[in-house]
């Protein structure tokens, strides 16, 4: 199998193909086996696929529950059918390479070999590759990892990479904690007028009831990229929350539309967009403040609790009611691993 410096597993690649340099790691991660057969060496940095070894009955089972409702499920229903994959894709964080981490980024891309299923096998060159591994396996997932090496200053080591005659000695991997998403879908209004608005819910884990104190809305104009004539609003509001939401739990808020262009819009490339605002859960990730005073304690609301912030769903109209949609809470499943290899 031919391989180049990148994380595609679709793409034709270009440039020199990668030396390999055969490792056979293997590990354990969110019930599955999985392996690492080869490392490919670049002047630039290595890739490597992480072949998952699936259950062939809970994936037809998957497929089977979803494939003929699949067009009609909402975002929503959506977004729960996908964490319910028997394949997960694995959330890496933090690299290292002969005992010194990757500080520039790395990609990957991953998608499944099912030989049932209505599709192309993607991964035929793959299965192929690594026959021996997969011998007895119906079906499995691959994902790809582009990872470029750490800095170095040795004068050796920068031309062993040129030549791709520099040998890994150890790679070690560390995963992101992972959350399980579990539906609320509650709907309801909030108004400048208002001021503040409680609002219940109960926790689908703990079964504890938990009170949301919506507070201070206020309400925000932004243009439509460069026609400044055209606008759409949305209201922020803070919260607070009683009881506070187990450690590594969060809220998470809709705060995106889909609409049409209106016929005629020969500016708008497409007859259909969409609107979204960052930071769903528990308040916007795209506004932030630093403060190098570390005593200093988050702002508190009206009840003395930690406040947070939220977005409506935004709208077209500027509206002296706007509608809020608490989607759902991420619910932390465990914790991140290392792997050292």
């Amino acid at each position: 199998m031919k391989v180049y410096y990148s994380s595609s597993l679709w793409g034709k690649g270009k440039g020199l193909c990668g030396v390999p340099q055969r490792v056979n790691w293997q590990f354990e991660y969110a019930g599955n086996i999985h392996r690492i057969p080869v490392l490919y060496r670049f002047s630039k940095g290595i890739v490597f696929d992480v072949i998952s070894f699936l259950d062939q009955e809970k994936l037809r089972a998957f497929f089977k529950k979803y494939e003929a409702v699949e067009e009609t499920l909402t975002p929503l229903q959506r977004r729960c059918a996908k964490q319910e994959h028997p394949y997960q894709a694995i959330p890496i964080r933090k690299i290292w390479m002969n005992g010194k981490q990757v500080e520039s980024g790395y990609s990957s891309s991953s998608t499944v070999s099912a030989p049932w299923a209505r599709q192309d096998d993607q991964l035929a060159p793959v299965r192929k590759a690594y026959a021996s591994v997969l011998k007895d396996t119906a079906c499995f997932a691959c994902q790809r990892f582009c990872v470029p090496y750490p800095e170095t200053d040795s004068k050796v080591e920068k031309l062993l990479r040129f030549f791709r005659l520099n040998r890994i000695s150890g790679v070690k991997l560390s995963t992101q904690p992972v959350h399980w998403f579990s539906p609320l879908d509650i709907h309801f209004e909030i108004s400048k007028r208002e001021g503040q608005k409680e609002v219940c819910f109960v926790h689908p884990k703990t079964r504890i009831t938990h009170s949301l104190f919506l507070q201070n809305p206020e309400l925000i104009e932004m243009p439509m990229g460069r026609d400044v004539n055209r606008r759409f609003y949305a209201v922020q509001a803070r919260y607070e929350i009683k009881p506070a939401l187990p450690q590594g739990d969060s809220l998470q808020f809709n705060s995106s539309i889909q609409y049409s262009v209106p016929p005629g819009d020969r500016f708008s490339p497409t007859t259909a967009a969409s609107i979204g605002i960052i930071g769903g859960a528990n308040g916007p990730t795209a506004i932030f403040a630093v403060s190098k005073n570390k005593e200093k304690t988050a702002p508190r609301g009206l009840h003395g609790l930690p406040l947070h912030s939220c977005f409506s769903v935004p709208g077209f109209n500027k509206e002296d009611t706007m509608n809020f949609v608490l989607e759902g809470i991420n619910m932390k499943n465990c914790d991140g691993k290392e792997y050292n290899f």
